[in-house]
């Protein structure tokens, strides 16, 4: 665990970063499903993050009605977002290879950005799960969580947040861009509105590991068998392309 926690520690510079819920089921693990079909915009929006990682955004607010924004992306060896969590938005992860490590509190809920933990509010005891390939993970808003690419290759999942509030963070913090470069490379200068930005777009973001934590632990049983929220996230991604 402690070389585990240090290798963490060391990526902490690369901090990279939501509907109809029900709160206490924080989190659900569901595996060796396909990613549900849905409807891609022709206009794509691509962005590379402060660490590099690749999003190509193929549903925004723009053509959701607000309902849902989607980004596929390709993330370096490493990178990862230090704990966090959002105000008004749920999230699902879904990693087609595998891959990655998560950690999130399944069971304290942050109620607004005016709740800081450790400053003002507990701190976060946080699971672990190492992700398998065709894997869906549920997070609902107000839980921290995060996560960091585990394999030394760059390596590719899918992002669900709802509502749409996302989206102009990653275009103001990160980088737009038609088509993406060959390497992953970092912009450290951007790293600092990364995190002093984030309660702009609902989120409050740590600016190293453990500031917003108090323990580690591997997730339940009872973690991992919680609401995937599956049926909510097909019923999203059928919604049609809007103007």
């Amino acid at each position: 665990m402690m070389t585990w926690l240090i290798k963490l520690a060391s990526t902490i510079a690369f901090v990279t970063f939501g509907l109809f819920v029900h709160p206490s089921q924080a989190w659900s693990e569901t595996i060796g499903i396909p990613f549900p079909t849905y409807t891609q915009s022709p206009t794509p929006e691509r962005i590379i993050g402060p660490p590099g990682e690749q999003f190509t955004f193929t549903r925004t607010g723009k053509n959701t009605n607000n309902q849902f924004t989607l980004a596929e992306a390709m993330v370096p060896p490493g990178s990862g977002p230090s704990a966090h969590f959002h105000d008004d938005y749920d999230e699902w992860f879904y990693f087609p290879n595998g891959g990655f490590t998560l950690f999130l509190d399944p069971n304290h809920t942050y109620k607004n950005l005016k709740e800081v933990p450790n400053k003002n509010s507990p701190g976060a005891d946080i699971q672990l799960i190492t992700t398998k390939p065709k894997s869906l993970y549920y997070v609902a808003r107000g839980h921290i969580h995060g996560f960091y690419n585990n394999s030394d290759q760059p390596m590719p999942m899918t992002f669900v947040w709802s509502p749409e509030r996302i989206t102009q963070y990653f275009r103001d913090t990160g980088e737009p861009v038609n088509t993406f470069p060959a390497d992953f490379k970092a912009d450290p200068s951007r790293l600092e509105p990364f995190v002093k930005d984030a309660p702009k777009y609902g989120i409050n973001q740590s600016q190293y590991f453990m500031q917003y934590l108090n323990s580690i632990s591997n997730a339940t049983d009872e973690t991992l068998a919680s609401d995937d929220h599956l049926k909510e996230l097909k019923m999203l991604l059928s919604t049609p392309l809007s103007q």
